[in-house]
C-alpha cells in the first residue's frame, strides 16, 4: 500500500503539539537544518518506501538531537 499523505492530529494543549512547534521554529530559524533535514526524509523515503513506521523511526534521532541542541536557541 502506497501512502498520498500522513495527516498528524492532536489537542492544542498537548505537549507533543508543543514539541512539533519547537521543532517548527528551529527549523525556521536554522535553514541549514531544513536542507539536512529534507535531504535525510528523501534518504528515508526512499529506502523506506513501504513502511512508515521505518521511516518515521529514522527521523527520530535527527529530531531528537536538534531538539536537545537548540531548544535553548529559541
Amino acid at each position: 500500500m502506497k501512502y498520498e499523505h500522513h495527516l498528524f492530529v492532536c489537542n492544542r494543549e498537548s505537549d507533543e503539539l508543543q514539541r512539533h512547534i519547537m521543532f517548527r521554529d528551529i527549523l525556521r530559524k536554522h535553514p541549514l537544518l531544513v536542507c539536512e533535514y529534507s535531504n535525510l526524509k528523501i534518504e528515508l523515503s526512499g529506502e523506506f518506501r513501504d513502511n512508515r513506521k521505518a521511516y518515521t523511526e529514522g527521523k527520530t534521532e535527527f529530531v531528537t538531537r536538534i531538539m536537545k541542541e537548540y531548544k535553548d536557541v529559541l
